[in-house]
């Protein structure tokens, strides 16, 4: 999955700096719009007030966060990597699929755009592997065909919740695959490797034979589990922790986000996702989503956003509220839902809606007050960012 640097080959810089940024900017937009319904479907979804209100609305809360906005998102990045104008038919069409459905149009209509993007991406990674085949390209594209099995199956008709084990091993594996590449895991050897593949394999596996049987959860959970354990022992981030500045905050992001999928792989595995009174399945969800997820997007968010705009994301020591927010919001829910205390379950999603809120607001201002990656390029300063999946570190980037 490398595509160069911003100061790499010499098809990279003059390339990747002119490439159009307006099809990118459509499909963040439109993936933002997603995240902020979906923000507002989980208050709806916390029996509390939200400014748009609606019981469709709160029913595709799921749709809109996995799909609509991780699944816009992490197909963006593709797109821009794949350097090819038909692959950014995968975010917007995973943006456009759960807003046509939020809008009242017929579901299959929603859920059609959503497995053909779906469809794309996983053309995408059949291309990237013909050029070059890695271990991390693997572990991606187990993610993008667990994220097409499950819009199948919602197309077809299955439930929301026979489709969100599949939805969440999307993020997951994607997540696990960046950092086999994009982040330079310290693998002692390709043993490493093959085990961190066969976990991702069994995870998917797993979560197909929830839709046939009972005991699934007993290949699903583990198989989470072992990934967490076994990416946090070799990542990086263990030792580049101590380090200061953004460096060190990317590292706590990345530590704490394997934390919250060890307890979402606990959970799974002990409980299966009906236990523990309906609230574990509750519990993984949101342990996967906005405890790993999400924080990863905190860590990564520096590396990412100024590969898809051009625009570079200065490290501030203002990024610590969202992470604080996300994680003491999180871990606030998590116990209210064990304890049965609804109004620290509320207040644990309040914390946590507004830990993303503030993180888009922060970013959003950090981007706009920034220099231009293309100026840099162009007067020779090197460039603060490199393109995703890139398997070099940049001068002034993060080697984290």
């Amino acid at each position: 999955m490398t595509t160069g640097t911003a100061t790499g080959t010499a098809t990279g810089p003059a390339h990747w700096v002119t490439t159009r940024v307006a099809p990118r900017l459509v499909a963040l937009a439109l993936g933002a719009a997603c995240i902020l319904m979906g923000l507002n479907a989980a208050l709806l979804r916390l029996n509390l007030p939200a400014p748009v209100d609606g019981a469709t609305l709160a029913a595709l809360h799921g749709p809109l966060m996995l799909v609509g906005f991780l699944g816009t998102v992490i197909a963006l990045e593709r797109a821009v990597a794949a350097r090819t104008p038909w692959a950014f038919l995968a975010p917007l069409g995973n943006a456009a699929g759960c807003l046509t459905l939020m809008a009242g149009a017929p579901d299959v209509g929603g859920r059609g755009l959503m497995t053909a993007a779906a469809t794309i991406l996983c053309a995408i990674y059949l291309r990237v592997h013909r050029r070059a085949p890695s271990a991390a390209v693997d572990v991606e594209a187990m993610g993008a065909v667990a994220l097409l099995l499950g819009d199948v199956l919602w197309l077809g008709g299955r439930g929301i919740e026979d489709v969100v084990p599949l939805w969440l091993l999307f993020p997951v594996l994607t997540i696990v695959g960046e950092r086999l590449e994009l982040a330079r895991i310290a693998f002692l050897d390709e043993t490493v490797e093959t085990v961190v593949e066969a976990l991702s394999g069994a995870a998917v596996l797993g979560s197909c034979l929830l839709l046939v049987g009972s005991g699934a959860h007993l290949v699903a959970g583990p198989a989470l589990l072992g990934l967490a354990v076994i990416m946090a022992y070799y990542d990086v981030a263990r030792r580049t922790v101590r380090a200061r500045g953004g460096v060190r905050f990317m590292a706590a992001s990345m530590l704490a986000g394997y934390v919250w999928l060890a307890l979402a792989g606990a959970v799974w595995s002990l409980w299966g996702l009906e236990g523990l009174g309906g609230s574990a399945y509750e519990i993984v969800i949101h342990a996967i989503t906005v405890g790993f997820a999400f924080s990863m997007i905190l860590a990564h968010a520096p590396v990412i956003i100024p590969a898809i705009v051009h625009r570079s994301l200065p490290y501030h020591r203002l990024m610590w509220l969202p992470y604080v927010l996300l994680h003491a919001g999180l871990a606030v829910r998590v116990a209210g839902l064990l304890a049965g205390a609804a109004g620290a379950w509320q207040v644990g999603g309040v914390v946590g809606v507004a830990a993303i809120l503030v993180f888009m607001v922060l970013t959003l201002a950090r981007v706009l007050t920034s220099g231009s990656i293309r100026r840099a390029v162009r007067t020779g300063r090197p460039a603060t960012a490199q393109a995703p999946g890139a398997t070099t570190t940049p001068r002034g980037g993060s080697p984290v």
